[in-house]
């Protein structure tokens, strides 16, 4: 397949109320592309903000009601686009029972469904448009890492060959806890299968770590990002709990940036090393950061009279937490093959902190 540019058509965003779909609109526009961006929701809180935003963006035409449980949906917004950047996913923290309103209301089912079911319609419409020839696909590395790491010898590098179901019993996979994996794992082979039946687009996936950096809009608060806010807010973390953990960090920068680079390319993404994927984490060993430690001491080091929040080192069981980094994660395919570039995670971090400041979502606490 040939590769997308801005002259070839419009491109369509979905997810873009969220962090990583709005800050790919926003680079998009920035190197000339028509954008269609879709939502699913407009006059929800969440969507109200991200239009806001969007409005103040050019060349941008948002399209709502494009909902991942609705067949159909996407039809009007694919229609003519050259490209599509399907971003959108049902997260844990989006799958309560409200946020989802055509979901099942099962936390675990709706985050399998959201990829499985919800890019079944994205890909019906990308075949009813006859004219989208790419989809770059974000997924995760919940898709890559997995529990063959507690295994793998000091010091092994995640690659494009990996995959979470790597030598993980069948049982265990279908728990509801590997829902999130199991989708995006499941998600990228539905794809690739997809593309090739096609024979009319092909598909690229991008593999990202904890997706942090600026926040542009408040709706876009959530998951990893909220938690570096309540470090510097001197508050104690609270998702996925309050307790110390390593953060894989990718700036969302330079993830849509490789994003775009991908739609751009015009490589055989299918016969490179791992295939049409690509692993997209900071630079090795500094990006896999320990939270209270590692996360904690850039903040403190940039805002010195700030009270810095401290996540929690002993279990409910009174046992101190060990934390182990066994293996290692680098985007080296993506960084040699698309031109990929990866800024020092600690810009990452205190633009995190700064965003967060101006946008009145935390208010430090001075020592």
């Amino acid at each position: 397949m040939s590769a997308i540019s801005s002259q070839d058509g419009p491109v369509a965003v979905t997810g873009t109320s969220g962090f990583t779909g709005g800050h790919m609109v926003r680079e998009l526009v920035h190197h000339g592309y028509q954008v269609r961006a879709c939502i699913r929701d407009a006059n929800s809180w969440r969507g109200q903000d991200a239009v806001a935003y969007l409005k103040t963006l050019p060349n941008v035409e948002i399209i709502d009601g494009c909902d991942l449980f609705t067949e159909g949906s996407y039809d009007a917004a694919f229609a003519g686009c050259s490209g599509v950047f399907h971003v959108a996913a049902v997260l844990g923290n989006s799958a309560d029972g409200q946020s989802q309103p055509l979901g099942s209301g099962d936390v675990s089912q709706d985050v399998y469904d959201g990829g499985m079911v919800g890019t079944q319609n994205v890909i019906d419409a990308i075949n009813k448009s006859g004219s989208v020839q790419r989809m770059v696909y974000t997924s995760s590395m919940a898709a890559v890492s997995g529990a063959k790491g507690g295994s793998l010898p000091a010091g092994y590098e995640w690659t494009e060959t990996d995959w979470a179901s790597d030598e993980v019993e069948e049982q265990v996979w279908k728990h509801p806890r590997n829902s999130y994996a199991r989708s995006k794992v499941d998600t990228e082979h539905f794809i690739n299968d997809q593309a090739d039946a096609s024979g009319k687009w092909d598909a690229i996936t991008m593999n990202p770590a904890m997706i942090c950096g600026p926040v542009l809009f408040k709706a876009q608060i959530g998951q990893w990002i909220e938690q570096i806010g309540r470090l510097a807010a001197g508050e104690e973390p609270n998702w996925p709990s309050k307790y110390d953990m390593y953060y894989n960090i990718i700036d969302v920068r330079d993830l849509v940036k490789s994003h775009r680079l991908a739609m751009e390319s015009d490589v055989d993404h299918k016969s490179s090393h791992g295939g049409p994927r690509y692993v997209m984490h900071g630079s090795g060993g500094r990006s896999a950061m320990r939270f209270g430690t590692e996360v904690a001491e850039v903040i403190a080091a940039e805002y010195p009279l700030f009270k810095i929040g401290e996540p929690s080192t002993i279990t409910s069981k009174g046992e101190p937490i060990t934390i182990a980094s066994n293996v290692l994660n680098d985007c080296k395919k993506a960084k040699s093959v698309l031109g990929a570039t990866i800024r020092p995670v600690e810009d990452t971090i205190l633009s995190v902190v700064e965003t967060s400041i101006e946008l009145g979502v935390i208010t430090p606490q001075i020592k």
